[in-house]
């Protein structure tokens, strides 16, 4: 099933390409010249008026939201940047997003660094809204995989919302560092057996998030189209290449972030639970700790290269 779905998927975009480069030879041209024969023969017509959109009256929209993938790289490339220091020098602690922020805003033009970083992960923030209610990329748009699928959107939405937040938190001082998942299982802690047993659902959908990361990244479902016409096949070659080393690092950190909340809810213990950065200083912790830190270190770098490529170079479909 899920192997027919893929290929379905697969065959859509192509057709949306064909589409993409016809509209490009009317571009002087409304839409409404395009043979409406050609749009009723294909059975994917429900699809057209996204691509037709896109090309014909929002193409700074397209470009605002392709900036919103190289602002997502820019954070990631950043967080492995700092996890790789932490492996190699022992005084240095692994950094997740906030504490990423806070350290870009310290450099050279910090501060007008991450209001431009804010304002283009919006763009992302945008694109992941589009999803959740235009078309998230299946056939059957209600069904329960679909609705799980607009959640999921919703939820990444409110993510990357938060992660422009704190960009601009970082700039104008507006609050310090706080443990938001720590501080919300916390809250949930203080209801007996209900909220421990939220805490332990959310932990199995993390660590089920970060399962489907790696199988995404073994079977290469979750690398973007590219625009092969326009890029050189070399490139496109490391691009997936990293795409699947960042996916599965991000992977690995769900996995983690989610059994830590597992841990918390088993044992009652807000302690345990935590983000991105509680994650990487438990690994830190174990046996080895510098190697998973690099490891991961380094698939959080690939992943930023790959989506800084993939705002040049990809193909943009609402899925």
């Amino acid at each position: 099933m899920e192997q027919s779905e893929a290929v379905d998927q697969d065959e859509q975009e192509n057709i949306l390409s064909q589409v993409e480069a016809k509209l490009s030879q009317y571009h002087s041209t409304s839409t409404s010249e395009i043979s409406n024969s050609e749009i009723v023969s294909n059975p994917y017509r429900k699809a057209f008026p996204c691509a037709l959109r896109r090309r014909g009256v929002f193409p700074f929209l397209r470009q605002y939201i392709l900036l919103g993938f190289a602002a997502k790289g820019v954070v990631y490339f950043l967080i492995g940047i700092l996890a790789i220091e932490a492996a190699i020098l022992p005084e240095k602690k692994a950094a997740g997003t906030y504490t990423a922020l806070k350290h870009l805003s310290r450099q050279p033009l910090g501060s007008a660094l991450l209001c431009l970083l804010s304002v283009a992960l919006l763009g992302y923030v945008i694109r992941r809204l589009l999803q959740a209610i235009i078309y998230p990329g299946h056939a059957s748009n209600f069904s329960f995989k679909g609705i799980l699928q607009r959640m999921g959107y919703i939820v990444s939405s409110l993510s990357y919302a938060g992660i422009a937040y704190s960009a601009l938190s970082v700039v104008f001082k507006l609050g310090k560092y706080d443990d938001k998942i720590k501080h919300s299982v916390e809250k949930l802690f203080e209801q007996p057996i209900i909220g421990e047993a939220i805490v332990l659902m959310a932990g199995i959908a993390v660590t089920g998030v970060g399962i489907a990361y790696l199988q995404g990244a073994y079977t290469g479902s979750y690398i973007s189209k590219f625009t092969s016409a326009n890029m050189d096949h070399r490139l496109e070659y490391c691009a997936r290449l990293m795409g699947k080393i960042g996916i599965a690092a991000r992977g690995i950190a769900f996995i983690v972030t989610g059994g830590c909340l597992i841990l918390a809810s088993v044992a009652s213990d807000s302690d345990f639970a935590g983000g991105l950065q509680h994650a990487f200083r438990l690994l830190a912790a174990q046996p080895l700790g510098w190697l998973w830190l690099g490891l991961i270190g380094s698939g959080f770098i690939a992943y930023g290269i790959y989506m800084l490529i993939a705002a040049r170079y990809r193909f943009y479909t609402i899925r």
